[in-house]
């Protein structure tokens, strides 16, 4: 996926998902990203509004941030193996693969930022 961003340095230059340095949330509504200009090394910023996709990435985040069924030993193994947990991780697991395939099929046509503008002004 390529974006085309304005640099103040470069003008019109297409940066990727490599390009990208960070990602935050700014309000409930509200992420922005930054990009790092192959060009010239500026930081690029764009302001998006995603109010139906964020929600769907801070519940995923809170999966992945909030593994209470795991403790770790001191050597990094898990020390819970049990059916429980297993199917636990597998339901996680499972919920998960579906947030992604909404991502996937919701930005599937975006090849710019123009698409993905459109795509989140539909919403």
């Amino acid at each position: 996926m390529e974006f085309l961003l304005i640099c103040p340095n470069d003008g019109q230059v297409d940066v990727g998902l490599e390009d990208i340095t960070a990602v935050a949330f700014r309000d409930s509504e509200t992420v922005e990203v930054a990009f790092v200009c192959p060009r010239c090394g500026a930081v690029l910023r764009a302001a998006l509004q995603v109010p139906n996709m964020l929600r769907a990435a801070m519940e995923l985040s809170h999966f992945a941030e909030n593994d209470d069924l795991l403790s770790e030993a001191g050597d990094g193994r898990a020390l819970d193996t049990t059916a429980a947990a297993e199917q636990a991780r597998a339901e996680r697991a499972r919920i998960e693969e579906s947030y992604c395939e909404y991502f996937r099929r919701q930005l599937a046509h975006v090849e710019c930022v123009d698409d993905l503008l459109a795509e989140i002004d539909c919403r």
